[in-house]
């Protein structure tokens, strides 16, 4: 049974835009997306040149990734984390 928004013990999941109280809207996205750990993707997008370099070495991966600022993520949960952000949407 999915949970009603407000009854509390739900999974967060984003409010449709109607036109009206953007303000309100955004801060109530921009929350929903830190919750699930999902913000700075968000911001920042999966960079495509990320992707691309699925077939490099671990000692290429580790440079690019010092150099990205993408840290320890893997492609995978790099696209997991999409996934769950348009999930949510």
């Amino acid at each position: 049974m999915a949970s009603e928004p407000g009854s509390g013990g739900g999974e967060l999941r984003a409010p449709i835009f109607g036109g009206d109280k953007y303000e309100f809207w955004s801060i109530r996205m921009k929350t929903i997306f830190k919750s699930h750990g999902l913000w700075e993707l968000v911001e920042k997008g999966i960079d495509c040149s990320d992707l691309k370099g699925a077939g490099e070495s671990d000692e290429k991966k580790k440079e690019k990734e010092e150099s990205t600022g993408v840290g320890k993520m893997t492609v995978t949960e790099l696209l997991m984390k999409d996934a769950k952000a348009l999930d949510l949407i």
